[in-house]
C-alpha cells in the first residue's frame, strides 16, 4: 500500500516571493523511482522533477512553481513512475491516466481586487438593449449587411419580440447616451458600478466582432458619447469597466479585411503586413474562435499584436485608461484561449502583460476576465487577475 499527503494549503504549498514550494509525502512499501511535479502552464504539461528527502520513515518530495505577476492561480498534480507503471496523484486520489484541470490541486494568490471594488454594485449593460436617447446616430434597417448573419441587419421598435434566426443582426437603438439618462434609476437600485458589453465598432450587435478598437461605435453615439458618460458617471461617483475582447477580431477589422473593404487586410493578402497577425491553414482559411469564421483568432507569437493590444505606448489597453475617457477596469473576454500561434502558448505571459500596462496607467483600476476553465462544477465562469 502507498499512502500520499498533500493539500493545496500550507505547509504542503509555501509562498516565497514569486515562488511556491510544494512538498508531497509518500509512505508505503513501494515507494515510486521518480516523483514529478506536473503543471500546465501555457496549457502545456511542464514535468519538474522532485527532490527525495528521507523523515521518519516517510519520503519528503519537494519542487517549486513560479507564480508571476498577473498569474492568480496554479494548477498541478503529481506523476509517480515505478520501472512497470505510472500513477497520477490529485485531490481526488489516485488515477492511472491525468486528472482534468477542473481535478487538479488548485492554489489561488490572495487577491482581492482594488480596495474600491469591495463596495460596489455592479450592473452590467448591453448597450443596445438598455435604454435608447431616441438620437439621430441610431441605425436603421437595410443600412448595411451583416456578413456573418447572412442577412441585412434590421431596426425594431423597443417593444417588438425579438426573432432568433436574427438576433445579431437585430438592433432596438440602445445607446450610452440612453444609460446616461438612467443613472438615476441605476442610482435607485443602489448601482455604484457599470460594466458595459463591447462598445467598439462592430457589424453585430454584440460587437465582440470588433472593427475598430479606437472608435466606439456610431450606433452608440461614437467617442463623444462615451465621453459624455464618462463625465456623468463621475458627478454620481460611479465606476465604468469596459469589455475587451483580444483573443480575435471581427472579420471586417482592417488587420484582416474580409469583405474587401481596405487594400492589405491578411485575409486575400499573402504579403499583408498584417498577415502575422492571424494563423491560417493550408487552404486558406484563418484559425477562428470556436468555428466562427467571423471571428479570426489574433497571433500573440507576432511581437506587433502585442504591441498593438497592450504594449504600446497608444495601445489599446492603455488609450482608454487615459482622459478623456479613464474607465476604471477592463473585463476581458475568454483570456483562456488568447495566446500564439492558433493556441494559449503564452497565455499567462500575455495577460500578466496585459495587467501590468493596466497598473501602469492606473494602479488602482480593476481587470477581470472569463473563461470556461472554472475550478470546479457549478462555479462562475469569471476570475479576477491579481491586482
Amino acid at each position: 500500500m502507498l499512502n500520499a499527503w498533500h493539500q493545496p494549503v500550507p505547509p504542503f504549498v509555501v509562498k516565497q516571493g514569486q515562488r511556491l514550494d510544494i512538498t508531497l509525502w509518500l509512505q508505503g512499501d513501494e515507494l515510486p523511482e521518480r516523483v514529478f511535479l506536473r503543471a500546465e502552464p501555457d496549457n502545456e504539461e511542464w514535468l519538474l522533477t522532485m527532490k527525495a528527502q528521507r523523515h521518519e520513515g516517510m519520503r519528503r518530495y519537494q519542487a517549486s512553481l513560479t507564480l508571476n505577476e498577473g498569474e492568480p492561480t496554479r494548477r498541478y498534480c503529481f506523476k509517480l513512475l515505478w520501472a512497470d507503471r505510472q500513477q497520477w496523484f490529485g485531490p481526488q486520489g489516485w488515477s492511472p491516466t491525468p486528472p482534468g484541470q477542473l481535478a487538479q490541486f488548485a492554489v489561488d494568490e490572495p487577491d482581492n481586487g482594488p480596495a474600491w471594488v469591495a463596495d460596489q454594485l455592479f450592473y452590467q449593460i448591453f448597450p443596445d438593449r438598455f435604454a435608447s436617447s431616441g438620437g439621430e446616430h441610431g441605425i436603421q434597417s437595410g443600412s448595411y449587411r451583416h456578413h456573418a448573419a447572412g442577412a441585412e441587419v434590421i431596426r425594431r421598435d423597443w417593444q417588438h419580440p425579438l426573432e432568433d434566426r436574427h438576433a445579431a443582426s437585430t438592433f432596438y437603438g440602445g445607446d450610452l447616451d440612453g444609460i446616461c439618462a438612467k443613472l438615476p434609476y441605476l442610482q435607485q437600485l443602489g448601482v455604484t458600478a457599470l460594466y458595459l458589453n463591447p462598445i467598439f465598432t462592430a457589424p453585430s450587435v454584440h460587437k465582440y466582432d470588433t472593427e475598430d478598437y479606437y472608435q466606439v461605435d456610431p450606433h452608440f453615439g461614437g467617442n463623444a458619447a462615451l465621453q459624455r458618460l464618462r463625465v456623468s458617471t463621475h458627478k454620481v461617483g460611479m465606476k465604468l469597466v469596459l469589455d475587451g475582447v483580444f483573443n480575435h477580431t471581427g472579420d471586417s477589422h482592417p488587420w484582416f479585411d474580409r469583405h474587401r473593404q481596405g487594400e492589405n487586410g491578411a485575409c486575400h493578402h499573402p504579403d499583408s503586413p498584417y498577415r502575422g497577425w492571424f494563423n491560417f491553414y493550408p487552404d486558406g482559411r484563418a484559425l477562428d474562435w470556436k468555428g466562427n469564421a467571423s471571428l479570426p483568432k489574433l497571433n500573440f507569437a507576432e511581437p506587433q499584436v502585442a504591441e498593438a493590444i497592450y504594449q504600446g505606448e497608444g495601445s489599446v489597453v492603455r488609450h482608454w485608461l487615459r482622459p478623456p475617457y479613464s474607465i476604471d477596469g477592463w473585463r476581458l473576454d475568454v483570456v483562456h484561449m488568447l495566446g500564439e500561434n492558433g493556441g494559449a502558448t503564452g497565455n499567462l505571459r500575455h495577460l500578466a502583460g496585459i495587467y501590468q500596462a493596466v497598473k501602469q496607467e492606473n494602479p488602482q483600476a480593476y481587470v477581470w476576465a472569463s473563461t470556461s476553465a472554472t475550478r470546479a462544477a457549478g462555479c462562475t465562469p469569471a476570475w479576477r487577475m491579481r491586482r
